[in-house]
């Protein structure tokens, strides 16, 4: 039997920076267990590599990108910051810089850069580490955790569980801490990807795959009725509909709902009335032409010609209403039918997971066990694309270690 004081089950962000914050009292005895034969793989996958760790932008506006989870979020990143998160990797000898619109990476754009650094500060301040070792049991009494891990057997009075989502099994996010976390008493609201793509049935755009468009706006429908809507760029892929503005919805989306997208951002009557004005004054002009001062994508506009039976070499004079009618219908708000979300093997995120009603938002503790806390993605918390994920991961492992350093 090894007895700790705090164990932690995860070496991701949130398990790592836990643990670092934890062992600020020297006196603490750490464990971190992790499955893999290594820590923080899903991290290294982060930003195809590059790690896109936090993003620009006031806790106010963070809220805003983690869907109906936003409040829950507010104490953890109020507690540790976007720019506290840059000031203390900062510190740590990594510097960052922004890119994309306020997205924030390591200068070296190298997700094993952050992961090093965490690696080394765990380890500096003594925290043990024990690898190859899923966890197969958790049992409470009387104010202690008994964790079965292979072939060893660790106690601790405190546990916290930063275990991750289902998203990229193959790094070793397979969900194992919904089932043991719900054999302690807690509801896991079902996990569904997010921040996936989207497959769309009889796509009509296969031959255009690679193809985007920038800041369109994205209608989500379901039996009839509008349920949401955003603006975002989007990715035609071999199947369907990829890109930020799509995987930033994916969370809200099912099979049969109906995306309809604006090609240019307008509605089709604004595109209407706009086209009547330029046509009186500019009528020589090919429809082709007019539909790339629209910013539409060349191949697309030829598909979409193509598929309206309109010759793109045609005048716009010579567009006749119907014609017209039809054409903007489609660039202002083009359907698709969905078939299915992408899976949880391309799926960056998990939607769903551990209740957040079960859970004590400012001090990530469990509403139910005393000594059990939370951290990361295991949680029903799910952000945008953009670098919210990983900010959320290490805002609530400081928030965890913060209280748990207060029970000692």
């Amino acid at each position: 039997m090894n007895e700790y004081d705090i164990i932690i089950i995860g070496a991701g962000p949130a398990g790592l920076f836990c643990a670092i914050n934890c062992a600020e009292d020297e006196k603490l005895k750490i464990l971190l267990l992790e499955k893999n034969q290594t820590p923080g793989k899903k991290l290294l996958l982060s930003g195809t590599g590059s790690c896109n760790i936090t993003h620009t932008g006031t806790v106010s506006e963070f809220r805003k990108h983690y869907g109906k989870g936003g409040g829950f979020t507010n104490p953890a990143l109020n507690g540790f910051t976007p720019l506290e998160m840059i000031e203390f990797l900062y510190k740590n000898g990594i510097a960052t810089t922004e890119k994309e619109s306020g997205k924030i990476f390591p200068e070296s754009m190298n997700a094993g850069d952050i992961l090093s650094m965490l690696t080394r500060l765990c380890k500096k301040s003594g925290t043990a580490f024990q690898y190859r070792s899923a966890v197969s049991g958790i049992e409470y009494s009387s104010g202690e955790f008994t964790i079965h891990a292979g072939k060893h057997v660790f106690t601790a009075p405190v546990l916290v569980v930063a275990t991750g989502g289902c998203s990229y099994p193959a790094t070793g996010s397979t969900g194992d801490g919904y089932q043991f976390t719900k054999n302690l008493g807690h509801s896991i609201i079902q996990p569904e990807p997010a921040l996936t793509p989207v497959y769309i049935k009889n796509f009509p755009f296969t031959s255009l795959s690679g193809v985007s468009v920038k800041n369109t706006h994205i209608s989500l429908y379901r039996k009839n009725k509008k349920i949401n809507s955003s603006k975002g760029d989007v990715l035609f892929t071999h199947k369907g509909l990829s890109g930020p503005g799509i995987l930033d919805m994916s969370r809200y989306i099912t099979g049969d709902d109906i995306i309809k997208i604006s090609l240019t951002g307008e509605t089709a009557e604004k595109m209407n009335s706009d086209f009547i004005s330029v046509s009186r004054t500019a009528g020589i002009k090919s429809i082709k032409s007019y539909l790339k001062e629209l910013q539409i994508p060349g191949r697309l506009a030829e598909e979409i010609l193509a598929q309206e039976k309109i010759h793109d070499s045609r005048k716009i004079s010579e567009i006749n209403r119907n014609e017209r009618t039809r054409l903007f219908r489609s660039i202002g708000e083009f359907s698709f039918i969905v078939e299915e979300k992408a899976g949880f093997t391309i799926a960056m995120a998990t939607c769903g997971g551990v209740c957040r009603n079960e859970i004590n938002k400012f001090t990530m503790e469990s509403k139910i066990i005393p000594g059990l806390y939370f951290a990361g993605e295991v949680i029903d918390i799910d952000g945008d694309t953009g670098g919210y994920n990983i900010q959320w991961a290490f805002s609530s492992g400081k928030l965890a270690a913060e209280n748990i350093k207060k029970s000692f």
